[in-house]
């Protein structure tokens, strides 16, 4: 019950989030570290309700035509699209929190997909800036294999701006 009650702490604190993104010992420095933001032109609680659920990247990523939950809604199949390179993509819940509008993922599994990632986390946080606007930060820290460091990284950003883009073309109706 104690464990519970520390973990609870630790979430609504948000130091769990903080603790996700603290440095990782030496010998499991990742490669890569990315950081993303994009300011949006909506509500916090609009873009949430987009991408706050853990199955909802295909209702706005144009890469992911289909998401599938397994094991009680913590992993999700990713779908990708054959113009996006094909296979499939499995992730981990790490850390969700509603009320912060945070999450964490981890890749666990890449079928048949050719990139690059290894060791691969991301964190999700969106941060209201006015009543009609937020900011969304898509970050991620990875080793990579396959590939340069460079070519890693751009591959990242080009699915967080995917992300960005989808976000602004299903709310912004275009």
């Amino acid at each position: 019950m104690l464990c519970r009650a520390l973990l609870f702490a630790l979430t609504i604190s948000g130091i769990g989030f903080q603790l996700a993104n603290a440095d990782l010992p030496k010998n499991m420095a990742k490669d890569v570290n990315v950081k993303t933001s994009q300011e949006l032109d909506f509500p916090a609680a609009d873009v949430w309700d987009l991408i706050g659920g853990f199955n909802t990247l295909p209702d706005y990523h144009a890469a992911v035509p289909k998401s599938r939950l397994s094991q009680g809604g913590t992993v999700r199949h990713l779908t990708i699209s054959e113009d996006a390179g094909g296979g499939i993509v499995v992730e981990r819940l790490k850390q969700f929190d509603d009320d912060a509008m945070t999450f964490s993922y981890a890749i666990i599994e890449l079928i048949g997909s050719p990139m690059s990632f290894r060791n691969y986390q991301a964190w999700v946080k969106l941060v209201p800036t006015g009543k009609n606007s937020c900011r969304l930060h898509w970050n991620s820290s990875f080793n990579v294999e396959g590939a340069t460091k460079e070519e890693a990284e751009e591959l990242a950003l080009v699915i967080y701006q995917g992300c960005y883009d989808g976000i602004n073309r299903v709310l912004g109706g275009e």
